[in-house]
């Protein structure tokens, strides 16, 4: 087993898949994150576990930017369902179509629960579009991928820093037909709250669920909300001023113990490309964009290979971009970590005996003001399309 305190562990399974007695597997602990545990009769004391871990022998960075660029697909189709700007989009379609590769990124299963799949179509892919806030569960991805790999296969793979820098630590070496894109994320929250949240709104609804969109532009981009389809015709869309899970998300509550203390939080990365929301494309294209509320994102390219694949992207709209501009509108999210809240403990606790829905009340603060301002949203997106035509 890598030798780091447990609260490091980002959960990435990089051990787990180079195990060659497969004698690590991962559990989860009473907060629904999963941690690798060792089947001592099977371990034959190899060292592989300790060599691959990204915590204990982080991957080779990338130490200068090849390029930036404020990116908008032009398929409003694709625009309408993506998080922001559609660029990992426009990414897999190319790789699938025109590489005839495999994209490996993550989807719903059928409950509802982050997943890494692998897709080989562009249909298939469809599934990767929009956030997904929880961890991913991996399962064998690594093994996977390096097989299609070693059959000199293209192969597109997304995922958290943490996921990227645990697959490159994995495979030990460079292959030049893997594309890696890492997402800055703020943290990892917990799988089990997700669980219980999704519970708790299907009681709410008397329903089962039919689809569910992290990050949906029900009123625009700069005011996404969690939004829910149920089989009874009904639909629930909330934004973080007042969904219950997305609030105790972004007030740092739930996160995996390593977010608070995150190894991968740089400025520079060991993936191709990185890519995050572009809340501000004015400023950090000299004028170049106009914010038409659709959503942009801002892409940071670290290798040469990176640059040359977006050059091939002809459904986008590619602007040049500061990348230093960037990260003033981020909230430093990508090199900051979140902070504990001294709660955090006692919440999981009471998940257990209170429930979702009174152990929200006693954390999350929603205030009258709150709703007031969630109740005026429809009307504040209607003027502003209207005034925008």
């Amino acid at each position: 087993m890598p030798r780091i305190p447990v609260e490091n562990c980002c959960g990435c399974t990089a051990c787990m898949n180079i195990c060659p007695k497969k004698a690590i597997v991962m559990t989860e602990d009473h907060e629904g994150f999963l941690y690798p545990s060792v089947k001592e009769a099977l371990c034959i004391q190899c060292g592989m576990c300790e060599k691959v871990c990204p915590v204990s022998h982080p991957p080779k960075i990338n130490e200068h930017w090849e390029y930036g660029a404020v990116v908008q697909n032009q398929r409003k189709d694709v625009l309408k369902e993506s998080t922001s700007g559609g660029f990992i989009d426009a990414l897999c379609e190319d790789v699938v179509v025109r590489q005839r590769g495999f994209v490996v990124g993550v989807a719903f299963d059928e409950d509802f629960l982050p997943v890494h799949k692998i897709a080989e179509t562009a249909e298939q892919t469809v599934a990767f579009r929009n956030s997904k806030y929880a961890q991913s569960i991996l399962g064998e991805t690594f093994v996977k991928v390096k097989s299609l790999l070693q059959k000199e296969k293209t192969v597109l793979f997304i995922g958290t820093p943490c996921q990227v820098a645990g697959l490159k630590s994995y495979l030990q070496q460079d292959y030049t037909r893997l594309i890696t894109v890492d997402l800055v994320c703020r943290s990892i929250p917990s799988p089990k709250l997700w669980k219980k949240y999704l519970e708790w709104q299907q009681n709410r609804y008397g329903s089962g669920i039919v689809s569910v969109a992290c990050r949906r532009k029900t009123y625009g981009y700069h005011s996404g909300a969690l939004e829910i389809e149920f089989t009874n015709g009904r639909r629930y869309a909330g934004s973080n001023r007042v969904d219950y899970f997305m609030k105790c998300f972004h007030s740092d509550l739930c996160s995996r113990p390593s977010c608070y203390h995150c190894s991968f939080k740089t400025v520079h990365r060991c993936s191709d490309f990185t890519v995050f929301d572009s809340w501000n494309p004015f400023a950090v294209t000299e004028g170049a964009v106009c914010d038409n509320d659709s959503g942009y994102s801002n892409v940071i390219v670290h290798t040469n290979r990176g640059k040359q694949m977006l050059e091939q992207l002809k459904q986008l709209d590619i602007v040049d971009a500061d990348v230093e501009k960037m990260f003033v509108y981020t909230g430093g999210m990508e090199r900051k970590s979140v902070t504990r809240k001294p709660e955090r403990e006692e919440l999981f606790g009471d998940l257990e005996t209170l429930g979702f829905e009174k152990t929200m009340k006693k954390y999350v603060r929603v205030t009258v003001f709150d709703r007031m301002i969630e109740t005026a949203k429809p009307l504040r997106y209607a003027l502003k399309k209207a005034v925008r035509k």
